[in-house]
């Protein structure tokens, strides 16, 4: 695979592929090194030149298993890169104020002293 200068992916890997947590240390030498290759490749902006090239864009497009670096790599970026991805949260909602909690007097004697003689 050739090398046409450093790969960066500033929109969707904004502090870099390694600080991304999605790739390895290697994943993202590849990608720095050959990802202008890869992507010129699977664009179709560039055509192979030897045999390992041939061999990525054949994995890339699905007509073999990716078994090389820079396919499964690739795929791997692709991946993180063309699919979206669904965030859950958990929300938490206050609940409302219910008579007969913690502080509330339920004693029948409470208020009057009917009992008391005069």
């Amino acid at each position: 695979m050739r090398s046409e200068g450093k790969f960066y992916d500033d929109k969707n890997f904004p502090r870099g592929f390694n600080r991304s947590g999605v790739f390895t240390i290697s994943e993202t030498s590849v990608l720095e090194n050959y990802g202008r290759s890869m992507r010129a490749l699977f664009d179709g902006t560039t055509q192979p030149i030897d045999e390992s090239e041939v061999q990525f864009l054949a994995e890339v497009q699905g007509q073999q298993q990716a078994v090389s670096e820079f396919g499964k790599c690739w795929l791997k970026y692709l991946n993180h890169t063309t699919h979206k991805t669904r965030s859950y949260t958990l929300c938490v909602s206050q609940r409302a104020h219910t008579t007969g909690s913690y502080g509330d007097d339920d004693d029948s004697d409470s208020g009057t002293d009917n009992d008391l003689d005069y």
